[in-house]
């Protein structure tokens, strides 16, 4: 290893300002006097780095008002061979890597973000005003928690095979029940409208991911991920699936220091904090004693606060409970580890963070990606069932020469670009760019479709808010988020309030449109009797598709066959919960690569988590 001591005419400046911002600001840049390097990487690297964050101590100095010495440094000129990064979605998945990227190797790389939507980053959101969901990407319209129990989640488990049989019969049964009904007698109608039994949480539409509607990749996709869900869950009992839910939960930790680390070093950290409603704990209500204290019991062995609440104390931490007809039989578990917070906000906040240091944010048609191809790939991209070789490790693109970029991709709008390094975190459309590129079985998750209804109640005044403040109450309609059901009811604001749920495989986004489902109605349901002020309505249930993983734990890393090329995806219902720890994990990953050092075994990230690569990277399925 070799440094590069870079003279600085900043050092030993003389200052008389004592702000805490300042010294902040002097210590950050300090570390960046000395820049490391490794023999291989281009020495021009370390040079535009060191110069970008000379800009950033500079300015920060003419924000305070004191001036630098030394010479002004002019906008750094990339020129045509400038390494460059492209992020492949702009939800949050591929703006939290582009914001870990960003700080990690600050402009020495020319990094672009692609979004195919309009709306995609630009469009402020304010939860206490009704608006349509316009924004497509995974954060459109979430007011998502940043679950630490994220061991809820784990699906891929011999339970779950099951109970998607279940629930998909029920689902078909009673869909096909309610139109029976219509031409029966009111009397003999059957009360499937009540709280006794449990609404199906999974639906499986096989004709619409395989039949006609679907196109070649969009089936090969599905075929992918069934076979290996089916082996991950027959494989998994209660102590695989609580490993995996570990190391969701470690994931989940760190993300949410990292969240709060940046809200809490922002310039206007407080006023984003309450734009995005935060809040915290959660309450997981429970039919029976049995499915408590397992929830208990699971939160001890992640070592998560919790504690099992009398269903009086209960209320008075969330008085809308009792409009539960079944409240009184109820079990409640607190876990007061739990944040929730606005996510379509914090990406809006980060999209135009990313933009102000230089990423370019790309959105629409020149946003939108046409084709993907490694140069000097051996793609071969047909209408074929076409097996990866049984050696992960061979490589099906080989190294550019210096002055080559390693991968070219065409924009809707036909213009073509050149890049070094691809991160694919385009949602649930992940891999069908990935199939672009004849690397289908590097990503094998499918789009998992699930509800969310955001209700609206009469206006509560500020007057309001600040009694509730004052008296140790969340600002927020909810007091404390609440799990019932399935079913996960939210609020980041003072008079609305979200219920998501539902895990439906019925195809991908466009062509699931017409296919029915339960979920209108039953949130609708849950809804009304939740907050009977409201303008809950079935008509407001939309729609939102998850990228979900054949094992429930993310996709991420390098793709052995494919140098250059990142997964950040397959979070399925947990993007917001692990999506800025996962982003750091990209960012160290390639970092190495950048910069020529060897690669680790393990991501470091904030709160002590240790975490195996093996575990996260993609190429585990092939």
């Amino acid at each position: 290893m070799e440094h590069i001591h870079i003279f600085s005419p900043l050092v030993g400046a003389s200052s008389t300002s004592s702000s805490t911002a300042m010294g902040y600001w002097r210590a950050c840049f300090a570390s960046f006097q000395t820049v490391h390097t490794a023999p291989t990487i281009r020495p021009n690297f370390a040079v535009q780095h060191y110069h970008q964050q000379q800009l950033r101590y500079n300015s920060v100095l003419n924000l305070f008002g004191e001036k630098s010495e030394g010479e002004e440094l002019e906008a750094f000129e990339y020129d045509e061979r400038t390494p460059r990064i492209a992020v492949i979605g702009g939800g949050i998945a591929g703006v939290t890597v582009a914001n870990a990227l960003s700080k990690s190797i600050s402009r020495e790389h020319k990094i672009v973000v692609f979004e195919g939507d309009n709306e995609g980053g630009h469009r402020s959101v304010n939860f206490n005003e009704y608006q349509q969901p316009v924004w497509l990407a995974a954060t459109a319209r979430n007011a998502n928690s940043m679950v630490p129990g994220a061991a809820m989640h784990v699906m891929s488990q011999r339970s779950t095979l099951l109970k998607i049989l279940k629930d998909t019969t029920t689902e078909f049964v009673t869909s096909h029940l309610e139109r029976i009904q219509n031409y029966l007698p009111k009397e003999r109608i059957s009360n499937i409208d009540n709280f006794d039994v449990v609404p199906p949480y999974f639906a499986l539409h096989l004709i619409r991911c395989l039949g006609p509607s679907a196109t070649w990749d969009e089936a090969a996709s599905f075929v992918t991920f069934l076979r290996h869900f089916v082996v991950a869950s027959i494989t998994s009992g209660e102590t695989e699936a609580n490993e995996r839910g570990r190391l969701l939960q470690l994931l989940a930790r760190s993300n949410r220091l990292i969240f709060l680390d940046t809200i809490n070093s922002d310039i206007n950290g407080k006023a984003l904090a309450g734009d995005m409603g935060i809040g915290k704990g959660f309450l997981s209500l429970h039919r029976s004693e049995k499915a408590a204290m397992h929830a208990l019991d699971e939160c001890k062995m992640f070592k998560e606060n919790a504690a099992l609440l009398p269903i009086d104390d209960a209320t008075k931490l969330e008085p809308r409970i009792a409009n539960l007809p079944m409240f009184k039989n109820l079990f409640v578990v607190h876990r007061t580890d739990d944040y929730t917070a606005n996510s379509a906000v914090f990406v809006h906040h980060l999209v135009n963070k990313i933009k102000a240091i230089g990423v370019e944010y790309r959105c629409g048609e020149e946003g939108g990606i046409k084709d993907v191809i490694p140069v000097n790939s051996k793609r071969v991209h047909t209408q074929t069932w076409k097996k990866m070789p049984a050696q992960p490790d061979t490589p099906l693109a080989t190294a550019p020469s210096a002055n080559e970029a390693r991968f070219k991709i065409t924009t809707n709008d036909g213009s073509t670009h050149d890049f070094d390094y691809v991160v694919l975190a385009a949602g649930v459309n992940s891999p069908l760019v990935a199939r672009m590129m004849s690397l289908g079985n590097y990503c094998p998750t499918y789009p998992l479709r699930g509800y969310s209804l955001t209700a609206y109640t009469k206006h509560t005044n500020e007057k309001d808010a600040v009694e509730r403040r004052s008296n140790g109450m969340s600002a927020n309609l909810l007091n404390k988020p609440i799990s019932v059901d399935d079913m996960y009811c939210s609020s980041v604001g003072v008079n609305m309030a979200r219920i998501a749920g539902f895990g439906e495989l019925v195809g991908y986004r466009d062509k699931a449109k017409d296919v029915p489902s339960l979920a209108p109605s039953v949130m609708a349901r849950y809804a009304r009797t939740l907050f009977p002020d409201s303008d809950a309505s079935e008509e407001k249930a939309a729609p939102c598709f998850r990228p979900l993983s054949p094992d429930d734990i993310p996709l991420v890393g390098e793709v052995s066959s494919t140098p250059g090329l990142y997964l950040h995806t397959g979070h399925g219902t947990l993007g917001w919960t692990l999506c800025l720890a996962t982003a750091e994990c990209i960012a160290q990953a390639m970092c190495e690569d950048i910069r020529g050092t060897d690669k680790k075994s393990t991501y470091e990230l904030p709160g002590d988590v240790i975490v195996e690569r093996s575990k996260l990277s993609p190429n585990r399925f092939v």
